[in-house]
């Protein structure tokens, strides 16, 4: 698992709820599918500057807290969640692995492309709508060209 998914998990759990203990935030986590050893919670929460407050972990003051938790790129997030693009009708049907078709689809939406009219996320599979089949097949030739990036 990628560690900007795993981590932008950690901000969004802090963030929404208080987590006082290292094996609390690994039980959340695991819920949100995220298992990771000890050691990795430890190692990412210096590395996101958690603090220990009285109100559980938390991001330092001197940081502000985001409205929303950062999100990894796309081109991180394509080449670490995507299986398989392909085009149906005006669709863009992009296949991901169990439980990150989320992080896809948020990343697609944050882009902005003109030919991304909007996304509809499962499990594993994002519908990808666009104004017609030749916006379709541009839109997959452009994701594509991303992922060889």
């Amino acid at each position: 698992m990628d560690n900007v998914y795993r981590r932008t998990q950690i901000l969004e759990i802090v963030n929404s709820e208080a987590v006082w203990t290292q094996a609390q935030l690994r039980r959340k986590l695991a819920r949100r599918g995220v298992h990771v050893t000890q050691a990795t919670v430890s190692r990412d929460i210096e590395e996101l500057g958690l603090a220990k407050t009285r109100e559980g972990y938390q991001l330092p003051q001197a940081r502000t807290v985001p409205s929303a938790p950062p999100q990894p790129n796309l081109v991180t997030v394509l080449k670490e969640f995507v299986r398989d693009m392909r085009e149906a009708g005006t669709l863009v049907v992009v296949r991901t692995h169990p439980g990150t078709a989320h992080t896809v689809a948020v990343a697609l939406d944050g882009i902005q492309w003109p030919e991304v009219a909007g996304t509809v996320a499962g499990d594993d599979t994002i519908f990808v709508a666009t104004d017609d089949a030749r916006v379709a097949s541009r839109l997959r030739k452009r994701l594509q060209q991303q992922l060889a990036e």
